[in-house]
């Protein structure tokens, strides 16, 4: 019995003291993904070293529109991979149907950046943006 109360006791410290620490507690892990959308930009996105930090934005690319990543968020961030596109439409590949272009970065370095996308035409290198979206990224 004194036994038993003696590792019950000591559970109860150590759950106690778990309240105290940080987010990189496995017990208490950080989300896998960060989500993050067109709403978002401009303002502060805090992530752990790990996670993931996923971009959707609307696109419609049956036009010749597509958002492109901006150079120079490395090495706090990595693209992982290439976007994905799903169209909204029942029939996708009609022109002017609208969909989502969803990018991926995992949270590398700690640091802070800034992750600029912007829609535009890739035939058409020497034609300004129709929009851009930036992000203040800071990576613990």
């Amino acid at each position: 019995m004194v036994r038993f109360t003696l590792a019950v006791a000591a559970a109860l410290a150590i759950l106690t003291g778990c309240e105290s620490m940080t987010v990189e507690n496995p017990l208490n892990p950080a989300p896998l993904a960060v989500r993050l959308d067109g709403s978002a930009a401009g303002g502060p996105v805090r992530v752990t070293r790990g996670q993931t930090l996923v971009v959707t934005l609307e696109a419609n690319v049956t036009t010749g529109y597509r958002w492109e990543v901006v150079p120079g968020f490395a090495p706090v961030l990595a693209q992982i991979g290439t976007p994905d596109y799903l169209a909204r439409s029942a029939q996708p590949g009609i022109v002017g149907a609208p969909g989502d272009m969803t990018f991926r970065f995992r949270a590398d370095s700690p640091g802070a950046t800034v992750l600029e996308l912007v829609y535009r035409r890739p035939f058409e290198p020497n034609v300004a943006p129709v929009k851009s979206v930036c992000y203040d990224v800071t990576v613990r």
